[in-house]
């Protein structure tokens, strides 16, 4: 397995568990509203911060990654589907994640080129 399989694979990773665990553990906790407020909280707040550091660091160790750097936008759509009960309200965050992603893999890799020469 070479590096940037590795990566991207560390990238699923982390992903699989802000997309799919994080949302089941607090849907199935007691239905209290402070549940609610830490699921839009993981929703706009702590989701685009992961995804914007962990798609920069790919773009600043791999270059720019178009395909890799949208990752995180199908993911999240394929966990609408299965976590959030293909709820589509839910479905606008898919394409403000992977414009996220692919900012911050254009940040990294504009980062990479200047320092790299």
């Amino acid at each position: 397995m070479n590096r940037e399989s590795k990566r991207i694979l560390l990238h699923t990773a982390i992903y699989a568990i802000l997309f799919f665990l994080l949302p089941l553990y607090f849907r199935n906790r007691t239905g209290t509203m402070s549940d609610l407020g830490a699921l839009v909280t993981l929703l706009l707040l702590v989701n685009p911060a992961v995804i914007l550091i962990l798609s920069g660091e790919l773009g600043l160790r791999l270059g720019f990654k178009p395909l890799s750097a949208l990752q995180p936008a199908f993911l999240f759509t394929l966990s609408v589907f299965i976590v959030f009960e293909v709820n589509s309200s839910a479905l606008i965050y898919s394409a403000a994640y992977g414009m996220v992603s692919l900012l911050g893999n254009a940040a990294g890799a504009f980062i990479r080129k200047r320092t790299m020469g």
